[in-house]
């Protein structure tokens, strides 16, 4: 396989669409060859893919803006999000170990967790991909939990390579045929909406799942060892964004169980504290609350760069004398249209 075979090619089609306070991304992608993809990204990292491929980049193009003007912006932030939870808020209380209705319409669709059967069924192709660095589902469930929390977007062509064992490859997975890879896209994006969708409950609403191993005559512990290396996967994606919380005293302490379960040379003690399965199950209990406090830590600055980028979608249509649309009470010259604040 070449390298033009295996590079992402973005379409100059792609764009934002700001209207009612909020931003969408209109991303429209291909691999080499390959009929091109349709993605709608939120503020809050909500992915929207569309299940078909279109032969041209215009014909995505106009779907996404048919989709945007027949049923507005509102359906892929607050309307389709609300639409999820009251489909199914016992669903959202087990991340998926229910069954649920659908919800109306294809981009809808992308906010439903996925059920227990489409849970296997993820897990079994994630299996049989040929590929030796393919995730497997509690090493994805990881991966994407720091993908949700972290300080920066991570856009879907740089990690999903990462998920079928493609690093630096391309973003279709390697299966047979474009309607397998759509699915096997739509499986993996419906089940980070969900995880992202958790974490904006109030409470947040946390399930990371591992399994639980049989050890003879030791009993069953919960075995979070391959979660927690897929999380410190998805960190080193944007390793120097990260720092700052490896720098605080409270986040390094946060951090440690994953860290100690899924780094490599993570600490001198590391082998000690993790030598028996009775130790890493009690790393494992411990990753819930670390996974909240983290969240919290990075909350502020995910919403000030939403805020950023919303308002200089907007500059043109604000006055810097004006209050700032950011709803800060500023003025727009001393708030979001000062490039270099994050309020």
């Amino acid at each position: 396989m070449t390298d033009d075979d295996t590079q992402l090619i973005y379409s100059p089609l792609c764009r934002t669409h700001s209207a009612d306070g909020h931003t969408l991304r209109i991303e429209i992608y291909r691999g080499a060859g390959e009929p091109w993809i349709l993605e709608i990204e939120d503020e809050l990292r909500t992915s929207t893919v569309w299940h078909e491929a279109f032969e041209t980049d215009t014909a995505a193009l106009a779907a996404a803006m048919a989709a945007i003007e027949t049923d507005g912006v509102h359906s892929f932030v607050t309307v389709a999000q609300q639409a999820a939870k009251k489909a199914e808020p016992e669903l959202m209380r087990h991340q998926g170990h229910a069954s649920h209705p659908p919800l109306p319409g294809g981009v809808h669709d992308m906010m439903t967790p996925l059920a227990d059967e489409e849970l296997d069924e993820l897990e079994s192709v994630l299996l049989a991909l040929d590929a030796d660095e393919s995730m497997t589902l509690d090493t994805l469930d990881g991966f994407l939990h720091a993908l949700a929390i972290g300080p920066q977007t991570v856009m879907p062509s740089q990690w999903l390579p990462r998920v079928w064992g493609q690093a630096g490859g391309a973003m279709p997975p390697p299966v047979d045929g474009m309607h397998q890879a759509n699915h096997l896209l739509g499986l993996v994006m419906r089940h980070f909406n969900s995880i992202v969708s958790g974490f904006e409950h109030r409470p947040p609403v946390l399930v990371p799942f591992w399994p639980t191993v049989h050890y003879g005559a030791a009993g069953e512990f919960e075995d979070a060892e391959m979660w927690a290396y897929g999380f410190t996967e998805g960190v080193k994606l944007s390793q120097a964004a990260w720092q700052a919380l490896f720098n605080h005293p409270d986040g390094s302490r946060w951090y440690r169980p994953i860290g100690l379960l899924g780094a490599d040379e993570f600490s001198a003690d590391q082998d000690e504290l993790t030598r028996t399965p009775a130790q890493r199950a009690a790393l494992a209990a411990q990753i819930e609350e670390s996974l909240m406090r983290i969240h919290a830590f990075w909350l502020p600055l995910r919403q000030a760069v939403a805020e950023q980028h919303v308002a200089k979608r907007m500059s043109t249509k604000v006055g810097r004398n004006e209050p700032c649309p950011c709803g800060s009470g500023k003025k727009f010259k001393k708030c979001c249209g000062a490039p270099s604040e994050l309020h």
